[in-house]
């Protein structure tokens, strides 16, 4: 496995890899993600009762809290990980469609004619019957984007494709998948997804996230089960970590990363 990997997203169609491009997923600026950021250099930490609070609902809430903690979405470490891991591929043109009485098809336009249907779908039989538990108001076919693009996957990895992270728009939900390079280039332009709605006109913008795609080592690594009782170390770790975590009112998790780097993770 390499120690610094490449990968090579190409582009079918000329001039969308400018117009368009694949990029990191942290160059993506979700505005939900502003708003919390905003509201943290604002208003501080989320333990600070919010104007228009019901008294009855924020009782109940502050006992899970100090008044004095830090806390806030924009601090969370897992969610910012998330979000600048892999890559993002957006939708490069508007699509307008509308979905046609029986709720199982779209008649959709797009500003110009493109090279490839930018729409098609996968038999209504592909998936649905096989589920017990089919998300209500969903099309039972399965939407596919046909989008320009395909990735070279360097040796030793695969490619998992996801729904991009908290995306704000809950119309529809990606359907995840991983791509093996030994099965050659990766038709990653080729987005399957859930479509939310039964009815109704609607409109995907050009620029909309449409999949995160994140490179995981191919070799699956080998695990253990451990009762703790048979861990030497579990408890001294556990230790550590809760007492880093309660060191200070407002959690510095860059210091928290650097101590557990000494120690050897």
């Amino acid at each position: 496995m390499q120690d610094n990997p490449n990968i090579d997203f190409i582009c079918k169609e000329s001039g969308i890899d400018l117009i368009m491009p694949i990029i990191r997923s942290s160059e993506y600026k979700h505005s939900w993600i502003k708003k919390a950021a905003e509201n943290f250099k604002k208003a501080g930490s989320l333990t600070n009762k919010p104007d228009n609070t019901d008294d009855t609902f924020w009782d109940i809430s502050a006992k899970t809290f100090k008044n004095e903690d830090t806390k806030h979405t924009s601090k969370c470490p897992g969610l910012q990980m998330w979000h600048n891991s892999g890559w993002i591929m957006r939708l490069h043109r508007d699509i307008k469609f509308k979905i046609v009485p029986s709720g199982e098809c779209w008649d959709f336009v797009t500003p110009e004619d493109t090279q490839t249907k930018i729409v098609s779908f996968h038999l209504q039989h592909s998936f649905y019957p096989f589920f017990e538990n089919w998300p209500k108001n969903t099309m039972k076919k399965i939407v596919k984007l046909n989008l320009p693009w395909y990735a070279r996957i360097p040796k030793g990895y695969k490619l998992l494709q996801l729904h991009p992270m908290f995306l704000d728009d809950w119309r529809f939900t990606v359907c995840n998948g991983v791509y093996d390079p030994q099965l050659g280039l990766a038709n990653i332009g080729v987005v399957p997804l859930m479509w939310h709605s039964l009815e109704g006109e609607h409109t995907l913008k050009a620029g909309t996230p449409v999949s995160q795609f994140i490179l995981i080592p191919k070799e699956e690594a080998n695990f253990n089960i451990v009762d703790v009782n048979d861990d030497k170390k579990f408890k001294k770790e556990l230790n550590i970590t809760q007492q880093l975590l309660a060191e200070s009112f407002n959690r510095n998790y860059f210091k928290i990363k650097e101590f557990w780097k000494k120690y050897g993770w």
